[in-house]
């Protein structure tokens, strides 16, 4: 699990982080955590990704008039030249609620989200020399059935 948040903060591979992640929320969970599941996901991803001091993570950050779910900023003043700045997507779907076709509208209304968030005028700010990365995290349940941008 370090070197995948290694890997993420310095190379900007994310999808192995999130995949080990959901295999640990899998096996690490219990049938209530899903009572409110968004919520329970959002917060065992925080637990991890701040078991490192790479990223200054920002649950709920309000951009452009929403809230993104996760944003990781580098922290840049203990770690010069790392260049990969986040901004995350979570979504649930219940067990018995999924569909391609639901699935595929919550992608769509994520990845417009996300287009918003980026356009805020802080974010502009952080400046050029970063790549922004803008994962959606899709759960089925305790299964993450989408990790794409």
């Amino acid at each position: 699990m370090e070197k995948a948040l290694l890997d993420m903060a310095w190379s900007g591979s994310w999808q192995p982080f999130f995949v080990m992640l959901a295999k640990a929320f899998k096996e690490q969970t219990a049938i209530r955590d899903y009572l409110s599941a968004e919520q329970a996901i959002q917060g065992f991803l925080l637990a991890w990704l701040n078991i490192s001091d790479f990223f200054q993570t920002r649950s709920e950050r309000e951009l452009n008039k929403g809230f993104c779910d996760l944003y990781l900023e580098p922290f840049v003043a203990r770690y010069p030249g790392m260049g990969y700045d986040y901004l995350i997507e979570l979504k649930y779907i219940k067990r018995g609620q999924w569909s391609e076709e639901k699935q595929a509208a919550e992608i769509k209304e994520e990845r417009a989200q996300l287009v918003r968030y980026r356009r805020d005028a802080r974010l502009k700010q952080v400046g050029d020399d970063v790549t922004w990365i803008c994962p959606i995290l899709v759960f089925h349940g305790w299964e993450l059935v989408w990790c794409d941008t």
